[in-house]
């Protein structure tokens, strides 16, 4: 069996709203393949005995699973709702990090404190949704304490459909798999080294409340409105309608003048659905638009993402159960202004995480070349773009077969509103590195916003092929250096 039951595929669209397909080749039939083995007993044979207990070991591959084991893990599925948990658990794999594009966290931080000096008395509510094992409200929670807010001052709720990731971030002890990158001062603030890994203190674990619950089911009820809302890297994996769905419900639980934060590659989605870019470089934050745009919305072009930002993976986007109504998408879309991504000012800056400032580009002859791409990138992420695109069409003159050079061209024209020629830089970009994931998640948000489905598809399958087998390969290097250390 090398492609799963058309009815598990289709219990799962049901279930969680997610199409099978986005979760990469033969993945549903191996879960369903790993479940079936763990739970179907071989009385259900009717005499295949010895022979059933020796495949089992193969039904994991997808590949192996008889009729007769599906017909009777199908009776299972449908009949115990443990096993529906469980399924889904098997499917969740969890790959998330503290500060993940921290970007995010440094404008929650800055953000945050500007609207409590203007709304003295007020408590600033975070949701995380999906909340995966934790890490992303905890982060949420360490920066708004840097930011010197007081536990009285903001409350934090944090969901996920995995009773696996809930009963995970509960116990708050972490591997060094969840602390990447360079900015690791806040585990000595705030974790407590132990035998099984890093604690979580009690400091930060007392702002956030977990709760194991299905998006959808429990926003639509939900009489609190967020301040800030983080959704990341959840919607790519949804089919249209339930994409809809969630945006619809997240921006009807935003309060006035809140943000909600997506994956880089979810960018599209939300001006799909008309609403604004906060124009914040890395943060992926879109608010509602004003009422007086509402007549004629314009929506922003796509914010800059670093060369180096990390891809999304199933896991730190959990997957809900839609709702039965749809919300409509809009029925077109108008073209991008040529407007310059650009950072907002005039709020407190938090103490840690913070957005870094680069003063406008002078010439330097003695540069590199991948010298003036990396401070390109720099003018790019604080907003400079001008400056950032005449370095970087500088450096590509000597890195011509460098791809994050013409993603990063891509990336500023993209910006700027030039979609035909962020489209072509992209495209180079993939040619010279058909893996690279930042430049094909961008070009099928591109694509996405052009009212291409189909290649935007496309081309979030090559990218997610691309994260898992980059993701294999941190995997390799980790335990090669933990066999060496």
């Amino acid at each position: 069996m090398r492609m799963v039951d058309p009815r598990f595929g289709a219990w799962l669209l049901d279930e969680t709203g997610i199409d099978a397909e986005s979760l990469g080749a033969n993945a549903l039939a191996r879960a369903v393949g790993a479940r079936a083995a763990a739970t179907v007993g071989v009385e259900a044979a009717d005499g295949y005995g010895v022979a059933a207990h020796a495949q089992r070991n193969e039904w994991a591959s997808g590949v192996a699973l008889p009729e007769w084991a599906r017909e009777a893990y199908w009776q299972r599925l449908t009949t115990t709702p443990a096993e529906r948990q469980a399924l889904i658990d098997v499917l969740v794999v969890p790959e998330t990090w503290f500060f993940r594009e921290r970007e995010a966290f440094a404008a929650l931080a800055r953000l945050g404190a500007k609207r409590l000096a203007a709304q003295p008395g007020e408590v600033l509510r975070v949701l995380s949704a999906p909340c995966s094992s934790g890490e992303e409200p905890y982060s949420a929670a360490m920066a708004l304490l840097d930011a010197g807010l007081v536990h009285e001052q903001f409350a934090i709720d944090a969901i996920d459909i995995s009773a696996q990731s809930i009963a995970a971030a509960a116990r708050g002890v972490y591997g060094r798999n969840a602390f990447r990158g360079d900015g690791l001062a806040f585990r000595e603030r705030y974790f407590e080294a132990t035998p099984d890994g890093w604690r979580i203190a009690s400091t930060v674990r007392r702002a956030v409340t977990f709760e194991r619950a299905n998006l959808f089911e429990w926003l639509a009820p939900h009489p609190v409105r967020y301040d800030f809302i983080f959704c990341r890297n959840v919607l790519i994996y949804f089919d249209r309608a339930a994409q809809d769905r969630a945006i619809g419900l997240l921006r009807a639980r935003l309060a006035e003048g809140g943000m909600i934060f997506v994956g880089p590659a979810e960018t599209g989605l939300m001006m799909r659905h008309e609403m604004a870019s906060a124009y914040i470089p890395l943060a992926f934050g879109f608010r509602v638009p004003a009422p007086e745009t509402n007549a004629a919305p314009v929506p922003a072009p796509l914010p800059v993402i670093a060369a180096t930002a990390a891809a999304p993976a199933l896991g730190s986007a959990s997957v809900f159960k839609p709702l039965d109504a749809p919300v409509a998408a809009p029925a077109r879309r108008p073209a991008p202004p040529p407007l310059a991504l650009r950072p907002l000012h005039g709020a407190p800056a938090p103490r840690a995480a913070a957005v870094v400032r680069v003063p406008a580009a002078t010439a330097q002859t003695d540069a590199t070349p991948e010298a003036a791409l990396a401070q390109a990138r720099r003018l790019a992420d604080a907003g400079s773009l001008a400056d950032a695109e005449r370095l970087a069409a500088d450096a590509a003159k000597a890195l011509a077969h460098n791809a994050d050079t013409w993603y990063l061209l891509g990336l500023i024209a993209d910006a700027q509103g030039r979609a035909a020629e962020a489209h072509g830089h992209y495209r180079k970009a993939i040619y010279l590195e058909p893996s690279h994931y930042e430049a094909l998640t961008h070009l099928a948000a591109l694509l996405e916003v052009q009212g291409d489905a189909d290649g935007a598809r496309r081309l979030m399958r090559r990218a997610q092929r691309a994260a898992e087998q980059n993701g294999d390969d941190e995997r390799n290097e980790r335990d090669a250096g933990g066999a060496h250390a």
